[in-house]
This record gives structure tokens, sequence and C-alpha cells, in this order.
């Protein structure tokens, strides 16, 4: 008896020992889930797009001007680029446009940032150029328009991309509704927490024996995406669960939807990763989120559930399947009409996918940051808008050049993709006036390799560097005892010169040497020995003097060498360089921004490039005729046929064992260069004439108009007849005759001597005629 109640004793205190363990664990279960519950009141926040807005980046504006040819200006694509849109009666609101022969009308779009209203304007044409910019409600004349600037793309922190905020207001009903009937249907009627649709997914998944459907809300997937990882356990869906609780106790239903649809997962676009309603809409439709249609809007929240095995760029089909899904379940809820349901699935996916990079123009882009960060010390502040200097359909068009000239190059020329590096090359396109950069293109492809070849590669410029020397001699007065002109003879013959270890013999490139030639020859067949020799006479240090005001600030070596262009620059310094000879010798330093302008509107950015007199205007005339020589007979008169007629000056070079291939040319209005080699400097085994000068005709053939102006000629300059053979001046006796431009003073003044003198001659010299 006694031990039976011992044991019933024993049993009893044991009992009441674990409920106490029970009762204090289930304390402490308490105490825990309330300091969980009280960090999670402190930590969850539902992100604000206003709070650290993009820095965004704009092309810049394109104006609308007489003289302005309606389809070498390419308008149709500037203006799709912006939105607009043809109709064929009167433009009646903003975006709206219409071309006849007789005029472009058009509606022009809001633009607040620069005050501008949207109003209709004409645009009266003559000959397919704009001849007057006028006011339609007011028909008269206005100054010239400028259209909004194109968006290029944007940088928030580190992460290259857009990616704006885009308001629940400022979204299309059918998107939000096409979303809650696929996503969560019960959604402002829960508390973040579903239980009909956790029961609901439950007996869908035992009946079909896998998971075949969630119970999430809408709430919960945007706890998920928002603050943990992508781990399927039980204790991550109790967190999960419990944040959506927070969520729902501290915010607003529409708060939270809006939350959702602007961080939501909507695919890859091969290196790029797409969140939120609004980049979904740009990536595949190519349109804002305001302008998508209905099925267009189907499609996207069909995405939701497996964003890329419903992509339609990836797998149209079964994008198609889904959205009409999503279109039929809009239709059950009495959200469609049948006719408008039956519109909506019949139309195709149709995308219109972005260029994979995550802004335009990526190489110009990353340029521009390393300038602003150079300039102003530090990163530009959130919500900054930028506009640059790019023109977005020179860019497009330069980017295209490139591409396809290099693969011509492979195509002809098969050995170059046997390398152990894959073909490269850039161009650069600038505005010589202004410095502002138009076009850069760094490289092939930009997602395989972000070296910008434009300006990041030094690479040894070869004979770019020839006007330079020519330049020196030019303003130096007097050379040997004589003024040095485009007609002065130059021994084009062996020449043996101390260098450091032993003589220097420099050759030209086709190891032939020609006699006495003119300045005009030389540089027209890009001869090396005459360089070298005014180089030897004008010594090094001008040239390099002549260098860095021409805004050339790679290290120069000060050797008779460098007259061969054989100490290494950028593509983009050499541009800009021989921009100033298309200006008369005004050197303006290339620039990649217009204005950066703050949330609140203050400027941040000076926008004044540096600009000085770099050459005489009289030398630099007498350049820029030599160098249209080049293009009209000499290394690069391949430009003329490859359909080049308007005129223009530039020069090629090709370096010592064909490392690098050049072409350098302008206008009065344009200066581009275009290099071409390998990043490992392996032979190219062909010259700037083969391989650069016909991606730069490619270019300029898209973007000059057929009646550019030829370049003006500024004070203190004189023409002469002059004997080709002599470079005095012609009589009537010579066979031939060519004319030649001088600085005034340095014309020749000695009639041929080759050929003599006529009866005609003799009275004009003793006359002076």
């Amino acid at each position: 008896m006694t031990t039976a109640w011992t044991r019933m004793t024993g049993w009893m205190q044991s009992c009441t020992h674990g409920r106490r363990i029970l009762l204090w664990s289930g304390l402490a279960l308490v105490g825990l889930l309330g300091l969980y519950v009280g960090y999670l009141w402190a930590v969850v926040a539902l992100p604000k797009g206003e709070e650290r807005p993009p820095v965004l980046l704009f092309a810049s504006p394109f104006l609308l001007k007489p003289g302005l040819s309606v389809e070498g200006s390419r308008l149709e694509e500037r203006l799709a680029r912006l939105g607009y849109h043809p109709v064929g009666g009167e433009p009646s609101g903003p975006g709206e446009y219409r071309i006849t022969e007789e005029a472009v009308d058009l509606y022009v779009h809001d633009d607040p940032d620069r005050f501008v209203r949207g109003t209709p304007v004409r645009l009266a044409l003559e000959n397919g150029r704009i001849s007057q910019v006028l006011s339609i409600p007011l028909g008269e004349p206005i100054p010239p328009v400028p259209l909004e600037p194109p968006l290029l793309g944007g940088l928030r922190g580190a992460s290259r991309q857009v990616k704006q905020w885009v308001p629940l207001t400022a979204m299309p009903r059918a998107l939000i509704d096409a979303v809650l009937a696929t996503e969560d249907r019960r959604y402002y009627q829960h508390l973040g927490i579903d239980p009909q649709a956790i029961a609901r997914a439950l007996w869908a998944n035992l009946r079909s024996g896998e998971v075949v459907q969630g119970g999430s809300t809408i709430t919960q997937q945007l706890a998920k995406n928002l603050f943990y990882t992508r781990e399927r356990t039980a204790l991550r869906k109790i967190k999960e669960a419990l944040a959506a609780l927070m969520l729902e106790l501290k915010y607003g239903k529409d708060e939270i939807l809006e939350s959702y649809l602007n961080e939501i997962y909507l695919g890859q676009v091969e290196s790029v990763s797409i969140y939120g309603v609004g980049e979904a809409a740009r990536w595949y439709f190519g349109k804002s989120v305001q302008d998508l249609t209905l099925a267009e809007a189907a499609l996207l929240a069909g995405m939701i559930k497996a964003p890329n095995g419903y992509s339609p760029i990836k797998n149209p089909t079964m994008a198609k399947e889904r959205r009409d899904l999503v279109l039929t379940r809009l239709r059950e809820e009495d959200k469609l009409s049948a006719p408008e349901h039956e519109a909506a699935a019949r139309q195709p996916i149709h995308v219109v996918p972005t260029p994979v990079t995550v802004t335009d123009a990526p190489y110009f882009v990353d340029f521009l940051i390393s300038q602003a960060s150079d300039s102003a010390g530090e990163p530009f502040p959130p919500g900054v808008k930028i506009v640059t200097t790019l023109d977005h359909v020179m860019q497009r068009l330069a980017e295209e050049a490139l591409e396809r000239g290099l693969a011509q190059l492979e195509a002809a020329h098969p050995f170059l993709k046997q390398a152990h590096v894959p073909l490269q090359g850039a161009l650069v396109a600038l505005d010589p006036k202004t410095g502002a950069i138009l076009a850069m293109v760094g490289g092939r492809n930009y997602r395989f390799s972000q070296f910008n070849r434009a300006v990041q590669a030094r690479r040894q410029p070869g004979s770019l560097f020839k006007p330079l020397v020519y330049l020196v001699a030019f303003e130096a007065g007097s050379v040997g005892g004589s003024p040095l002109t485009s007609a002065s003879l130059i021994a084009d013959e062996p020449l043996s010169l101390p260098a450091a270890h032993a003589e220097w013999t420099p050759h030209n490139y086709d190891r032939q040497f020609r006699g006495p030639v003119t300045v005009r020859t030389a540089l027209e067949q890009s001869l090396n020995v005459p360089a070298v020799r005014v180089a030897h006479a004008v010594g090094v240090l001008p040239i390099i003097q002549l260098a860095r005001r021409l805004g050339i600030h790679s290290p120069l070596e000060p050797n008779l060498s460098l007259a061969l262009g054989t100490s290494e620059v950028s593509l983009l310094e050499i541009t800009s360089a021989f921009g100033a000879l298309a200006q008369q010798g005004w050197f303006v330093s290339p620039t990649p921004i217009q204005t950066v302008t703050a949330s609140d509107g203050q400027s941040l950015w000076p926008g004044v490039p540096e600009r000085r007199q770099a050459v005489s205007p009289a030398a630099a005339y007498i350049m820029t005729s030599l160098l249209k020589g080049v293009v009209e007979r000499g290394t690069a008169v391949m430009a003329k046929r490859a359909g080049i007629t308007v005129p223009v000056a530039g020069k090629t070079s090709t370096t010592d064992s064909t490392h690098d291939a050049w072409f350098v040319g302008y206008t009065p209005d344009l200066a581009i260069g275009v290099w071409v080699g390998f990043d490992d400097a392996s032979e190219l085994r062909l010259t700037g004439a083969q391989a650069a000068l016909p991606i730069w005709a490619d270019f300029v053939r898209q973007i000059l108009p057929p009646d550019s102006p030829d370049f003006p000629v500024p004070g203190g300059i004189v023409t002469r007849k002059l004997d080709p053979k002599t470079g005095q001046l012609a009589t009537s006796r010579c066979p031939e005759s060519i004319e030649e431009v001088f600085i005034e003073g340095t014309e020749p003044t000695e009639y041929c001597a080759l050929h003599g003198e006529g009866f005609w001659d003799r009275i004009k010299r003793a006359f002076r005629f």
C-alpha cells in the first residue's frame, strides 16, 4: 500500500513538473514571439519611390528650325522615340502629328522641366526643308521649337536603371484588376493572410498530388520579396505571414498594392532583371505603363506566377495561353464585357523589345559619370535630371555603322576572326563649335566588354600626328630661313638622325623615296620622311606644346619619332584636336553634359567647356585645305568612292606592324574619328583606308546633308596658281597648273624656272598683275 502511494505521489509530482516546463516553455515562446513581433513592427517598412528617385539621363533636345531637312534629320524616327504618333487629320492633342508635302503639323508635348506647354505648331516646308516655324493658333512665325529630350536611362546608386516609381493612381485600372484577379481575388477583404485561399490551395494540391496552387496573398508575396530569402521552409512561411500582418497594420491597402506592383519581379531579358510594372512595360512593349492595352496588362499580370516561363520573348505561346486565362478570369468577375474580352483575346503577342543595355549609349554614360565625378568630386544626388549632349539618332547610326563595318571586315578577311580576341573598334562624333559629344561607341558589345576604347584605350596615332608637325611649321614663320607653305619642296630622300643608342633612319610605308615633294603631296600621300625632316627643323617641344593646346593630355615622348605618332593617345583626344581645325583653330574641350538640374530646379553644372585659340585661323585653314586634298586625291580617296560628295577634310593612319587603323575626318559642323584594332595589339594587316575609313564613310553618308557647306575662308589667305613640279608661280608655258592657298605674305613670288616665262608672264610681272 505504501509503495503504491509513493508511486502515485511521484507520478503526480512529475506531472506537475512537466506542466511547469510546458508552461514556462510556452511563456518563453510567447515572449520570443512578442519580441519578434516588436522587431518586425520596428523594421518592416514599405519602400517609397520618392525617398531615393533615380538620376535620370536624357539625350539632347532636338531643335526644329528653318533649313532642317525632314528626311535628312530623320524627324519621324525622333518623333516616334518621344511617343508621337501620326494622325490623318489636323493634330488635336499632345503627341499627334501629320506630314504633308506642304507642312508638318505637330502638337508638341508638355515639358514642365523646361516650362514648355504643349502647343500645336506648323513647320512649313519647301523642297522637304523647314522654311518657317508657325504657331497654328496664332498663325504667326515663332522661334525654333525644341522637342523634349528623350530619356536615355537612369542611375540608382551603382545600378544602371531607371525604375521610376509609378503611383497606383497612374496605373491603368485594367492592370490592377488583372493582377488582383490572378494573384489575390480577396485582397481588399483579408488582413494580409487569407484562410480561404490557404484552404483552397491545400485542397487543390491534395487532389493533384503535387503543388499546383499557392495560398500566399499579395501582402505575403511583397513581404517575401522585400524581407526574406527564397528558401522554402515552414519557419519562413510563418515569418512571412507575421511580416504581412505587420504591413497590413502599418499601411493602407493601396499603399501595399502600389509597392507590390513596383517591386514585383517580371522576368529576365538576357543580362537585365526586370522589376516593377513600369520597367516591364518599357522592356517588353516599349511604352509607359499608362499606355498599356488591356491585352498587354493581362499578359504582365499573368507573368507574375512564372516570369520567365510566361515571358513573351522566350515563350510567346505559353505567354498567350496565360494571358487568355487572365482575360477569362476578368470576364468571370464582370470586369470585362464580352466584346472587350473577345477583342483582347484576338490580339497577337506583339513585343517591342528594348535593346539589351540598361541604358542607351552605355559607353557614353560611363564616360559621363566619370567626367562628372572628376569635376564635382562626388556622385549626383538622387532625383537629378541630366540633359546630355548625345544625339540619340546619331548614336544609333554610329553603333550600327561600327558593327556593320567590323562584320564586313571579318567577312572579307577571315584571318581577322582567327585572332585570340575579337576585332574591335570605336567611334566618336563631336560638334566642334560646342565640344558636344554627339555619339560615342566604345566597342562592339558593352555586355561583353565595358572597356571604352574611345576614351580609356591609348594607342599610337601614327600619321594622325603629321598635321600637328606641319601646323607648327606654318606658324613658325620661318623654317630654315624661309616660310614653310603647302607648296614648299621637302626632300623625300634617305635620312639618318642620331638617337639614344644608334642612328634612326625613318622610312615611308612603302619603303620608297620620291625625291623633292611639296608639303601637299607629302601629306596627301602620308609620307614619313618629309614629316620627320620638318619636325627636326622646328623642334619637338613646339609640337608637344601645340598638342597640349589642342587638348591632348596623354604623355608625349620628346623625341623625333613623335612626328610619326609613336606616343599613345585616345580617340577622343585626337578627334577633338582635329575638331579645332574645323573651327578655324578654336579648340573646345569635349563634353557629354548640357545641364544638370536638381529636383528643386537648381542648376548643378557650370556648363562652360574650356575654349581657346589653339592655332591661328589662317594656319588652320591651310591645314584644312591640305586635308581636303587627302580625301580628294590622297590616301583617303576611297571616301569619295564610298559616296561622300560634300566637302570634308581628314587623315588616315596605319601604325607600324599595322596594329592600329585610324581615320579622323571633319566638316565645319562635325568631327568624327574611327579606330579599328585588337585589344591585345595583334597585327591587323590592314591600313586605315581599308579598315577605319569605310566605317567612317558609312556613318557620315547617313548623317551629312547633301548640301553641307564648304569651310569658310578666314582673312589673311591668298590663292595662287602654281606649277605642281616646282611649287613656283605657273606660267603660260607650264603644261599644268594647280591652285594653292597661302598665308598672306608667304606666297611664292618667283615664276616657274623649269618651263620659263612667256611674254604675257613678263608683262604681268612687270606691272604686278
